[in-house]
């Protein structure tokens, strides 16, 4: 068990493509007491983030093609939890996001919630405290706030890279059915919703100085649109009208 949480194991499952200049200073930068085990994910990077990575006290596992996102990271889920982990902690390697903030996490565990999300929102504004470049945040504050009334999620943020999966929330969400591309961060948000499962929130901060390989806008726009999608096909599948491979049936 980790020195921080006596009773959990926690697993960091770190996802990277392309984050070589960055790699040490994320290694250097993670507190080795708060998790049992830390896996590194390289895409199949065109950069020798591989390389890097595997200087490092950590298992380092190597796609050997591209998956996305969303495919990367349901490699890494899957992985922690098939290795024992009772929760499993999201980390970008280009280090944008703090990786020690699931220290804030340890009354969700004790509580045994299965999704908490890491929010920029929470008791802040993040364009004044971290420099969150002004479109990022109106669109970001603007979708988050229309889809928690909209959909009735008590979350401030939808749009972050920083989760925290419980077990419960690897074995009865069919995450797997969901995007591989960033569209997979909102997916299995509402997913949680929808399962009736436990999820909170814990207050981040995050970087925008530097190296980053954030989603571009064009990107970005694109998954905004799929964002209306995403939701129409949540609430046709809770109203029992149309239901999908991400949105199950529920049996009573």
């Amino acid at each position: 068990m980790s020195e921080f949480f006596k009773n959990k194991k926690i697993f960091g499952i770190v996802v990277c493509y392309n984050s070589s200049p960055v790699i040490e200073e994320l290694y250097n930068r993670i507190d080795k007491k708060i998790f049992d085990k830390i896996f590194f994910f390289d895409d199949s990077s065109k950069d020798n983030s591989y390389e890097i990575a595997k200087k490092f006290d950590w298992t380092v596992i190597k796609n050997d093609k591209n998956l996305g996102h969303g495919g990367n990271l349901k490699k890494a889920i899957k992985t922690a939890f098939d290795h024992g982990a009772d929760y499993a902690v999201e980390i970008h390697a280009d280090n944008q996001y703090d990786p020690n903030s699931v220290a804030s996490a340890k009354i969700f565990f004790e509580q045994d919630f299965d999704l908490i999300i890491g929010s920029r929102f929470v008791n802040k504004n993040p364009f004044i405290k971290d420099g969150m470049p002004f479109l990022r945040y109106f669109t970001n504050k603007l979708m988050s706030s229309f889809t928690s009334k909209l959909l009735k999620i008590n979350l401030t943020e939808f749009h972050t890279g920083y989760k925290i999966f419980g077990r419960n929330f690897f074995e009865k969400v069919p995450f797997l059915n969901c995007s591989d591309n960033y569209l997979f961060s909102f997916q299995i948000i509402l997913q949680a919703k929808y399962f009736n499962l436990k999820y909170g929130e814990i207050s981040i901060s995050s970087s925008y100085k530097g190296f980053k390989t954030s989603c571009n806008y064009i990107n970005g726009f694109i998954y905004l649109v799929q964002n209306f999608k995403e939701i129409l096909n949540f609430i046709l599948a809770q109203k029992n009208i149309k239901n999908n491979k991400i949105f199950p049936k529920k049996t009573i």
